[in-house]
């Protein structure tokens, strides 16, 4: 009964401490509805908009949503929790991304080039998915060469994904052994 109660408490809490990235991700793909439907694209300030966004939101994750995920290692009572802490915080890092350049591509069709990726199209979910792909291939440093950035934006956004992957590793593996130290004393 104490493992399901701690269990129900963690799971609270982390989407306690999550809501504010989850806030600003959703915040930030309204905004990019909306300059995709009533933005003129000629005008050439949504590439702007979107790389100070992707900027902001990777500043946002690396300093205050990780200080909360580092308090969350303290009170994990297992691995799993762990896992779950880890992997939400990719999960939106990779959809957050795959956002920004959905948008991107919505604003410059020349943005990316490669699989059949125009948001005009394909359709905003068929190329929301497409661009997920993309991000994950990105995050997990695979890169398979089938979607390519072709601006200086779409590679400022590319570099940008890449840099906050980096540093999410880091600070996983810099946490390794306070994270085996806490739950080894639980």
């Amino acid at each position: 009964m104490t493992t399901k109660v701690q269990s129900s408490y963690f799971f609270f809490e982390l989407v306690k401490r999550l809501s504010p990235a989850y806030l600003l991700v959703g915040a930030i793909v309204v905004v990019y509805v909306y300059l995709m439907q009533f933005v003129d694209h000629s005008i050439g300030l949504v590439p702007y908009a979107v790389v100070f966004f992707a900027l902001f939101k990777s500043l946002f994750f690396t300093f205050v949503t990780f200080r909360q995920i580092n308090n969350s290692i303290q009170e994990c009572h297992s691995f799993g929790q762990l896992l779950w802490v880890f992997s939400t915080l990719v999960f939106l890092i990779i959809f957050s991304f795959a956002a920004d350049f959905t948008c991107l591509s919505a604003a410059n069709t020349d943005s990316f080039q490669g699989r059949n990726i125009i948001v005009n199209d394909l359709g905003f979910s068929e190329s929301l998915f497409e661009y997920f792909y993309f991000s994950v291939v990105t995050f997990a440093s695979v890169g398979y060469g089938e979607i390519v950035p072709m601006t200086i934006f779409s590679r400022l956004l590319v570099m940008i994904e890449i840099g906050q992957s980096f540093v999410l590793i880091v600070f996983g593996l810099s946490n390794i052994n306070n994270i085996h130290t806490t739950i080894k004393h639980q």
